[in-house]
């Protein structure tokens, strides 16, 4: 080859490689800036993760698919040629964000929905949602309950997953999504919310507004809280979503209901309510202190005393407050809501069997001494037999407590059987009305005395004149003649039902219409000792107990305040002037006048001592 062939080739060799060198460098730069990404508008829209923006990538996906998607990032999506994997963001369960299944996070799935619609499910999932599309996974794999719901749990209150907490967390229009604007159902899901929520105000049909029903809106309250309520009714439970206000019912003292809420009669008194549900009912508006929480009001405020017991009445038998009345009028479940089944402490950990330390847990001090005023016949009295059939039952043979009444009170009656009917012993029933006055009876009997809760009338036995009984009691002879009632059990006894001073009292009977004389004794002959009515003659019939009922067993005056002694001044207790024989009281003129009868009185039939003990032959042998 000569010089002038072997330069031309050069010349062109050197013009290949330039050529070649300045074609590499244009591939590189152009590489170069497709994959630096920190210039992803190049590719990208400026907006490409904006999700509210027409260019948002998933807005992208949705209209064109995936495969928009592969050429870059590769067909696994994990970089491709732009060495960028869509998994940098998507890193959460099957694609999604993180925090995709978590219900607190803002990325959650049932909030996108909520927000956004199904469409963007649509794009991976397909229209079916059963993944035909691109991403090959069904939504119905973890949707595999009632109507595409979650299976565990959705409607089981108790459950993370219940679909109450939900609508709590995401409002109402999570379900609209689903279930249509009017939650009856929308092609796809022809299920209605009303199948099941078809009571009042789309809550469940049964039991929502019944307090003693497992599904009553204050039982779901007090188990899941405020929040539950919110989800359909606002932050301020005044409308939210559901468009009704709470405040349309609750809407007496406090968010309460109205009607009854502190009327102790009233199935909505809201003692009843604590009782029913517990005290952690309450602490869910006042807190668990029930200093006021949500509420903004303390229990304190009518609740003021230590216990938690209301602070007026509370502890005194008789009050409107009196806790033995309540019992009586609403059962032992009042007193269970706090102290528990048991009655040993509950939710307030204070054991009612700290007072009611007693027999069948009564109180220990007094209820079987009828002096006490806790005396349990009293309490009969004041508050009726029912009070005591709270605990013993209504046939009173034991109920809650295991202790029958007829224990004690044996017989047919229920009064006690020794002695109840037996003038003189210590139960005779007029001496206990002598001693606690006829409320005593009232409270079995009735306040008229015709019944009551007892059902048999006081006028039963007691159907002579004022009440008395109608045999022989007006009869000096009688073992029921009043005068020997007075001198057994002194004139107290009379005082019950003729008043302090005798004049009427309850029975509207003056004791004077018959004792009408300044001394309360009969007015004719009572100083006559040829009269039938002769104190005198009485005495020798019946005793000198017949003058000591009112004059004391001394005589000195007793209950009537006037002392034999007055009169009977002289020696024996005979007048002043008896020996004297000048005297108009002088015994021999007494005896000339009047024969022996008088003297008989004292001294005996035979004048051998009689009553006095003393013997007239000692003087007249």
């Amino acid at each position: 080859m000569n010089s002038f062939g072997a330069g031309k080739l050069k010349k062109q060799y050197s013009t290949y490689l330039f050529l070649l060198m300045a074609l590499s460098l244009l591939l590189w730069s152009g590489c170069a800036e497709r994959k630096n990404p920190s210039q992803p508008e190049k590719v990208h829209p400026a907006e490409w993760i904006k999700t509210d923006s027409q260019d948002f990538h998933g807005a992208k996906i949705a209209a064109a698919g995936l495969i928009s998607c592969s050429s870059c990032h590769g067909e696994d999506y994990r970089g491709g040629t732009s060495e960028v994997s869509c998994f940098d963001c998507h890193n959460g369960p099957s694609g999604h964000p993180t925090g995709y299944l978590i219900p607190t996070s803002a990325a959650f799935h049932g909030k996108k929905i909520a927000e956004e619609g199904l469409t963007g499910c649509a794009v991976c999932h397909g229209t079916d949602y059963k993944g035909k599309a691109n991403s090959g996974v069904s939504c119905y794999k973890c949707h595999n309950g009632p109507s595409g719901h979650p299976s565990t749990g959705f409607l089981d209150k108790t459950n993370q997953n219940f679909h109450g907490l939900s609508a709590s967390r995401l409002g109402i229009k999570a379900c609209a999504e689903c279930h249509g604007v009017d939650y009856k159902g929308i092609e796809g899901n022809g299920s209605s919310c009303f199948e099941c929520h078809n009571g009042p105000s789309g809550h469940p049909s049964s039991g929502w507004l019944d307090p003693a029903d497992a599904k009553f809106h204050g039982q779901r309250l007090a188990a899941t809280g405020t929040a539950y309520c919110a989800g359909c009714h606002g932050a301020d439970f005044k409308g939210g979503d559901a468009g009704v206000s709470c405040f349309e019912c609750h809407n007496g003292p406090s968010g309460h209901p109205s009607a009854g809420w502190l009327d102790k009669t009233n199935a909505s008194f809201h003692g009843l309510a604590a009782s029913t549900r517990g005290l952690s009912a309450c602490a869910e508006c006042h807190g668990t202190d029930f200093k006021g929480g949500t509420s903004g009001v303390s229990c304190s405020e009518c609740h003021s005393t230590q216990s938690g017991h209301p602070a007026s009445g509370w502890m005194t038998s008789g009050a409107p407050n009196f806790h033995g009345a309540r019992l009586a009028e609403t059962g032992e479940n009042y007193c269970a809501g706090c102290h528990g089944a048991d009655f040993k402490g509950g939710s307030v950990n204070v054991s009612c069997y700290t007072c009611h330390d007693g027999p069948s847990g009564h109180p220990a001090t007094g209820w079987l001494d009828k002096t006490s005023e806790t005396f349990h016949g009293l309490a009969a009295s004041s508050r009726g037999l029912k009070a005591c059939a709270v605990c013993h039952g209504a046939d009173y043979l034991g109920g809650i407590s295991g202790q029958s009444c007829g224990e004690c009170h044996t017989d047919q009656s229920g009064h006690p059987s020794a002695g109840w009917l037996v003038q003189g012993d210590e139960h005779f029933h007029g001496a206990r009305l002598a001693e606690t006055g006829t409320a005593y009876c009232a409270g079995c009997h009735g306040a008229d005395y015709k019944g009551g809760d007892a059902g048999v009338s006081c006028f039963t036995c007691h159907n002579g004149p004022s009440g008395h009984p109608a045999g022989g009691w007006l009869s000096k002879s009688s073992s029921n003649f009043h005068g020997l009632a007075a001198s057994g059990r002194g004139l107290p006894a009379c005082a019950a039902c003729h008043g302090q001073d005798f004049e009427g009292g309850i029975s509207g009977q003056s004791c004077k219409i018959c004792h009408a004389d300044q001394s309360g004794h009969p007015s004719t002959g009572w100083l006559n000792s040829k009269d039938s009515n002769f104190h005198g003659l009485r005495v020798s019939q019946t005793g000198t107990q017949y003058c000591a009922g009112c004059h004391g067993a001394d005589y000195k005056g007793g209950d009537a305040g006037v002392s034999c002694y007055t009169c009977h001044n002289g020696p024996s207790g005979h007048p002043l002037g008896w020996f004297d024989s000048k005297s108009a009281e002088f015994h021999g003129t007494k005896v000339e006048n009047e024969g022996t009868t008088g003297c008989t009185l004292c001294h005996g039939a035979d004048l051998s001592g009689g009553i006095s003990g003393i013997a007239c032959s000692l003087c007249h042998q």
